[in-house]
């Protein structure tokens, strides 16, 4: 889903449209849907996205990364329910450190491409996730009572390597785009990079 809006209530915005690179890297299809800025008219176009699929790829259910968002597991759990297929939300109320430590551990390589909370400040985006970065998230969880895993919208990833991609993605030209108190990285320029 690529929101129209980057203050989408539903849907992952920065960087979103180089998720067809990391489905290139993965072995997967991706078929982009835009998301309409409208709370209700995202959430219909998920629900006509998904049925869609489900009728020409006989898809039987979808994974989301939820974690901690109400609002967002419910809403896709209702979706899913409405047109017969099976949500799965295998992170959903797992504990957010333990989440980033296993990230870490399995050789994601991360970059942080928006941010949006109060310690998390320019300096982040292009940074990538590591024991230093968890380390300074800890300590403004604390301070500010940001969500670890940026559940609240704290902040948005963008994964561009993993043990199970079969190239990884290298971020060629950037730049930040930052407006008060937020922003988020944009990314010019990427390709896909053998991994022999």
């Amino acid at each position: 889903m690529e929101p129209s809006d980057p203050a989408s209530w539903m849907f992952h915005f920065p960087a979103i449209q180089w998720a067809r690179l990391q489905g290139e890297a993965i072995g997967v299809p991706v078929i982009p849907v835009l998301s309409p800025p409208d709370k209700k008219k995202e959430l219909d176009a998920l629900k006509r996205a998904l049925s869609a699929l489900k009728s020409t790829h006989r898809l039987h259910g979808t994974v989301s990364g939820a974690v901690a968002s109400g609002y967002q597991k419910r809403r896709i759990d209702a979706i899913c329910e409405e047109i017969g297929i099976a949500s799965f939300a295998p992170l959903w109320h797992k504990d957010p450190e333990l989440l980033l430590n296993q990230t870490i551990d399995l050789g994601f390589e991360t970059y942080f491409v928006g941010v949006s909370a109060l310690g998390l400040d320019e300096s982040w985006l292009g940074r990538k996730l590591n024991r230093d970065t968890l380390l300074e998230l800890k300590k403004l969880s604390s301070e500010y009572g940001i969500h670890l895993s940026g559940e609240g919208g704290e902040y948005e990833t963008f994964v561009a390597d993993a043990d199970f991609f079969r190239a990884s993605i290298t971020l060629r030209k950037t730049s930040k785009q930052w407006e008060g108190s937020s922003g988020y990285l944009v990314i010019h320029e990427a390709e896909l990079t053998s991994k022999v």
